[in-house]
């Protein structure tokens, strides 16, 4: 719905009045951005938001598409070619050399590696050990053989290709890892909402609510969530059970606009009449038309087009559902220019049916001049609305 469809059917001043809400107000954008939002809430409640948001089939940005994490690091996978190759070639000195390189490489870049690569690791140095070493390495083999199968639980060891030394020496290691037990392992992230690898299986987002049960032992997670660079991170784990916690870092272009985030926040930008050229600037470069901000537990939501907000939505408990509504309506149906506070959004009631119109209109008719700017009083209901340039 559009001010013009009416226009016609109302008196000369009200049209004119109508005519100059339509125009774009004084900060906003005048190129038409994707109707998509951008969300940055300081805290924990970025990801919960985030998860409302999609459940209402909000239209997010793509932060994996805008904001591409650093090309991956290949320098411990040529390690790993390059002892394969020796072992292959049955030169097993080289090969124990390189995968110790290999793995030493992979306990520095933890994010360059996964669960089952560190399992293959140890397991060819295990397999190596008793074929280079005989039975005096067996004890050698099996704790590499352990170490193999806490990483990589599916690990198998087939006898059509490794002697019964080494078949005995992975099945004594089977043995000892269940005779263990199991304890659980905590697991978070700072931010919250990552997705996380153990074993090579997804166990959740965090913080991971379930924690898995693990053997005691060193383990390694991988972390990942749009907008950030991957994270591997190993827990060691005792018989009272462990907890690993990632500090995620975000990509380069991410920790910009984050920041620009940050200070339209800490500006207090959103209760300005107009929204700042900076409001703009970033939104325009993100290629979305609407922006998420929040922080101490409450949000709003700015469409850059209009210079429209919703202010004062909670993020606290359960009142972070009702929000996310509230900021999904607003994004699905855009309204001219206004200001508004929590509750102001998606009611379904046309802007020209409310009192404080038809009163800006009769301010317009008294003085005589088309509005530039239309203050209204704060009304029973909790919100203020600014309609036009201030």
């Amino acid at each position: 719905m559009t001010w013009r469809h009416f226009a016609p059917r109302l008196p000369g001043v009200i049209s004119l009045l109508l005519l100059t809400l339509t125009a774009t107000p004084e900060g906003a954008s005048a190129v038409q951005l994707p109707s998509k939002a951008a969300v940055f809430v300081q805290g924990p409640q970025e990801a919960a938001l985030t998860r409302a948001l999609k459940d209402e089939g909000t239209p997010l940005l793509d932060l994996n598409e805008t904001f591409p994490a650093a090309p991956a690091d290949t320098q411990g996978a040529k390690l790993v070619s390059e002892a394969k190759q020796a072992y292959d070639d049955l030169d097993y000195d080289a090969s124990i050399s390189k995968w110790n390189e290999a793995l030493e490489y992979y306990i520095q870049h933890p994010s360059a590696v996964d669960a089952a690569g560190l399992g293959n690791i140890h397991f060819y140095l295990g397999a190596l050990a008793i074929q280079n070493g005989g039975k005096a390495q067996s004890k050698k083999g099996t704790e590499e053989f352990v170490r193999a199968l806490r990483f990589n639980p599916s690990l198998v060891c087939d006898p059509a290709v490794y002697g019964a030394d080494v078949k005995t020496a992975f099945d004594k290691a089977l043995e000892e890892l269940a005779s263990k037990g199991k304890v659980k392992l905590a697991i978070n992230s700072s931010p919250e909402g990552a997705a996380v690898q153990l074993q090579g299986k997804n166990v959740g987002t965090t913080p991971v609510a379930d924690a898995p049960e693990v053997a005691p032992g060193r383990h390694l997670l991988s972390f990942s969530k749009p907008g950030y660079e991957p994270t591997g991170l190993f827990a060691d784990v005792d018989a009272a059970g462990g907890q690993a916690n990632a500090q995620l870092k975000a990509t380069a272009g991410h920790t910009a606009a984050r920041e620009a985030a940050e200070n339209l926040l800490s500006e207090a930008a959103g209760k300005r009449a107009t929204l700042p050229e900076s409001a703009t600037t970033l939104a325009t470069r993100l290629k979305t038309r609407f922006l998420v901000l929040g922080e101490a537990g409450k949000a709003e939501v700015w469409d850059v087009e209009t210079g429209n907000r919703i202010t004062g939505l909670s993020l606290e408990g359960d009142a972070l559902t009702g929000s996310a509504k509230q900021i999904a309506q607003f994004i699905a149906n855009p309204r001219p220019a206004e200001v508004a506070g929590a509750g102001a959004a998606g009611d379904g009631e046309p802007i020209y049916t409310k009192w404080w119109f038809w009163t800006a209109v009769g301010v317009v008719v008294a003085g005589g001049a088309a509005a530039a700017g239309i203050a209204v009083a704060e009304s029973p209901r909790p919100f203020n609305i600014v309609l036009g340039a201030p």
